[in-house]
């Protein structure tokens, strides 16, 4: 299983399928007649704004954050279930091996999360990479520099022969244009493509700042195919505003850049 625990979706391949749901988890309370329900992924995004409803987002620019250890751990739980929903039979056996991306500045955190998967899923195997290595591996290549745009990070990694060798998580995120629609705006791309006008306001100071950053890299190792990935690069505005601004660079964009990530890993582990 390849498993890419996002800010703002959880993505998993095996070989079982693929699943996507929110990084989301909500424990609602009912009020005088007391009890509570708790619910993480597409079953929390549908009680958001129900009443009596708390909602928390255990993974922060990219990592776990550490005060929902608990949440995180829910988060798991629910890829591997929702993976035997679709296996069925052949996913009786559970998951043998995984593998895990996490942004490039959050490396402190790849003790914790082998542990944290290992001990949640039953797995007797936990690679924890760098998860633009993911997006290489999706799109056949060895080396490059990988341009991955997140909810929480983007993700500007040189790899060369299958090692991470620089890199940088930006802040110059989707969150920075979907928070001006909305707070949870990214959970529907419905609401992002009827605000297409602001979208692109937005998509163009996104591009304005995560441009350079790229460029700083990308100029440093020119020899290297630019690998832009992502669900970043598909909200209103983004792809046009970055690549008018990466002229004259070798540049490839995933073709499923949602996933890319994931699909990688799971060829990784694989």
């Amino acid at each position: 299983m390849g498993l890419d625990i996002g800010t703002g979706f959880v993505k998993c391949v095996s070989n079982c399928g693929t699943t996507r749901f929110p990084s989301l988890y909500v424990r609602r309370t009912h009020g005088d007649w007391g009890g509570c329900v708790e619910a993480v992924g597409d079953r929390a995004a549908r009680m958001l704004r129900t009443p009596g409803a708390a909602t928390i987002r255990p993974i922060k620019n990219g990592r776990p954050d550490p005060r929902y250890v608990k949440q995180t751990e829910s988060l798991v739980t629910e890829a591997v279930d929702s993976l035997k929903k679709i296996g069925g039979r052949e996913a009786e056996g559970g998951v043998s091996k995984i593998a895990v991306g996490l942004p490039y500045e959050a490396s402190d955190f790849r003790e914790s999360m082998a542990r944290m998967v290992k001990k949640v899923t039953g797995a007797a195997e936990c690679t924890v990479v760098a998860q633009a290595v993911g997006t290489l591996i999706d799109m056949g290549l060895e080396s490059g520099v990988v341009v991955s745009i997140g909810q929480g990070t983007t993700e500007i990694v040189v790899i060369e022969d299958d090692e991470v060798i620089d890199g940088e998580s930006s802040s110059w995120a989707s969150a920075f244009v979907t928070g001006k629609i909305g707070k949870f705006a990214y959970l529907n791309t419905s609401e992002l493509s009827k605000r297409k006008d602001a979208c692109k306001k937005y998509a163009r100071a996104l591009a304005e700042g995560l441009a350079p950053e790229v460029l700083d890299k990308a100029t440093s190792y020119s020899d290297r195919m630019l690998v832009i990935s992502g669900g970043g690069i598909l909200i209103p505005g983004v792809r046009d505003e970055l690549l008018s601004r990466l002229k004259g660079l070798q540049i490839r964009v995933s073709s499923n850049p949602v996933m890319s990530n994931a699909a990688g890993l799971y060829k990784l582990v694989k």
